[in-house]
């Protein structure tokens, strides 16, 4: 039996686009995928392009179209890029259960966050194309807060409720293993950084012999 929970009701779940085309003829697409997202309210299928052997979402695989609980981390993550479109997608068919997000055999666009400085006239425009909801939201606080105003998304404790205590704390437990792991490479890579530095300025002012005077008299020291 699978320790994922399959869901098979619509979802709600936050996520982030990426723009194709020209003026008037704008489309969605995923940040790290090139196929288009249906316009016109129509449902992307999500297809799985490691093996033909299953249909999306399948456990153990990364398969499906994915979309995060909102919370203040996942809303934060997508409002952090200006080259992509932040809202929420609406997902149907089967639906794998994670602790930050899901996993869904279909999905369309249902909401388009609006942030100061982004470009309304073109969320307006593909919200039209998309039947999608332009809203509009000052920080995180507000996306977390209409969603949960809207009813739209898990919060944490049903989350947990599904999973079960177990298998949310494993993750919690992942997390903190891969943030922890990640600070000591990003360490590793300033301290070699560092290495080179001093190697590099080493190797353009080599050290030469000097003449130091001391109460004896002079020392004389050499580079080699």
């Amino acid at each position: 039996m699978s320790d994922t929970a399959l869901v098979p009701a619509p979802l709600y779940g936050l996520r982030t686009w990426r723009v194709v085309g020209g003026n008037g003829a704008e489309r969605l697409i995923a940040p790290h995928q090139r196929s288009e997202w249906p316009p016109g309210g129509a449902w992307l299928e999500a297809r799985c392009d490691r093996s033909r052997d299953h249909e999306p979402p399948h456990e153990g695989c990364g398969c499906g179209v994915h979309a995060w609980h909102p919370s203040a981390r996942s809303a934060k993550r997508v409002l952090a890029s200006r080259r992509e479109i932040p809202g929420i997608a609406e997902l149907r068919g089967v639906t794998e259960l994670h602790a930050d997000g899901v996993r869904a055999e279909r999905a369309r666009p249902y909401v388009l966050f609006l942030e100061r400085g982004r470009n309304g006239r073109l969320l307006q425009r593909l919200a039209q194309a998309y039947g999608a909801e332009v809203v509009e939201v000052n920080g995180a606080d507000s996306v977390v807060a209409f969603c949960r105003a809207r009813r739209l998304g898990l919060d944490p404790s049903t989350v947990v409720a599904l999973l079960g205590p177990a298998r949310a704390e494993e993750h919690r437990r992942s997390k903190r293993e891969k943030a922890r792991l990640d600070a000591l490479r990003l360490a590793a890579a300033v301290a070699l950084a560092a290495l080179l530095i001093v190697a590099g300025l080493e190797f353009a002012n080599p050290p030469s012999d000097r003449v130091l005077h001391g109460p004896t008299g002079e020392i004389h020291t050499h580079a080699r």
